[in-house]
């Protein structure tokens, strides 16, 4: 397997290098610092797997990540991070990449993840794993909401009054206030603060 090794820092590349030389299906085509370079190393083919820093000058490594895909769809990445941030985790794995790894775990997880992401699977971090199911759950709420109660919630975030929302939605104040009520008990809240709260928390506004 010819693995593409990817960061800005030498040392860390250098690393990386003596995780991976002593295994005897693996063999390190380049070490780059530079993402542009290591696209063009993709789109000339025989590269199997990249393993990439996510924290890159110019183009991190979700960007990477799509590019290179949309180049090599076959081709393999594992991304290494410092980051289980759920606004990271998620962008890093609609991306597309394959694997995604603390870089505190990396020496210890590296291995077993290139042979995990070799057969078609997926892993991750353990870290990360648990990021991914809070965000499902997030989702999973979000879905109990109407588009109207959505709607709503989006403006009393903008402080608007029940008055000033039936204008702007062409609905009655009164129509207005079922939604406010549905929300409240959709959402487990006890007042407007409790919403707006919520409504940040899910990424609606």
């Amino acid at each position: 397997m010819n693995v593409l090794l990817l960061d800005d820092h030498a040392i860390l590349l250098d690393g990386l290098e003596a995780v991976l030389k002593p295994e005897p299906n693996i063999a390190i085509a380049a070490k780059l610092s530079d993402s542009n370079l290591a696209l063009a190393y993709v789109k000339n083919g025989g590269i199997d797997m990249v393993i990439t820093d996510y924290a890159m000058p110019v183009m991190d490594g979700a960007a990477f990540t799509r590019l290179a895909k949309i180049a090599q769809p076959e081709i393999k990445i594992i991304m290494l991070s410092m980051h289980d941030d759920p606004h990271i985790v998620m962008e890093v794995m609609e991306s597309g990449v394959d694997g995604y790894i603390l870089k505190k775990y990396a020496q210890q997880e590296l291995i077993h993840a290139i042979n995990t992401v070799a057969t078609g699977r997926q892993y991750c971090s353990r870290e990360v794993n648990q990021t991914l199911l809070k965000s499902a759950h997030l989702v999973n709420e979000v879905s109990e909401l109407t588009e109207r109660e959505i709607e709503v919630l989006k403006l009393l975030v903008e402080e608007l009054s029940s008055r000033e929302i039936a204008d702007r939605l062409f609905i009655s104040e009164r129509t207005v206030e079922t939604h406010r009520k549905n929300l409240l008990r959709k959402t487990k809240s006890t007042n407007t603060v409790g919403l707006v709260k919520y409504a940040y928390q899910h990424k609606l506004v």
